[in-house]
């Protein structure tokens, strides 16, 4: 009998707890994030764009949205999303702030998931990526 009723006052105890952790995450998951953090590194003479994926929700079309790309590197390197009109030049250890507007993402348009690439187009041999946009 007392198990019994300690279980039944731990599960008091946890439920509404969990209640709390699902509104949070039920929250979280209703909102696309509105900034991506985008860094340009090297390793062994190999230089890479992480992360190597941006996956973008089409709902995300409804409100602007920020890229936040850092220069990691020692050299000079660029980032560029030609279907976006984005080409930049970062100078070692900068960061600079793109800000994609509606309409800019409105541009991509299309009823079907697309890729687009990512790239650095001041050293070619930079390992790029891909903004995935979600429809």
């Amino acid at each position: 009998m007392r198990r019994a009723l300690s279980v039944v006052l731990v599960g008091i105890w946890l439920v509404p707890g969990s209640l709390q952790c699902y509104s949070y995450a039920e929250e979280m998951l209703g909102g696309e994030p509105r900034e991506f953090h985008v860094a340009i590194l090297s390793t062994n003479k190999v230089s890479f764009i992480l992360p190597s994926t941006i996956v973008i929700d089409e709902k995300v079309k409804l409100r602007p949205l920020e890229l936040i790309v850092t220069n990691g590197t020692r050299e000079k390197h660029g980032f560029a999303i030609d279907k976006l009109k984005i080409k930049e030049v970062l100078k070692p250890g900068e960061k600079k702030t793109i800000k994609l507007a509606v309409t800019d993402l409105d541009s991509l348009g299309g009823t079907e998931q697309a890729a687009y690439r990512m790239y650095d187009p001041v050293q070619a041999q930079t390992v790029g990526g891909q903004m995935f946009i979600k429809r």
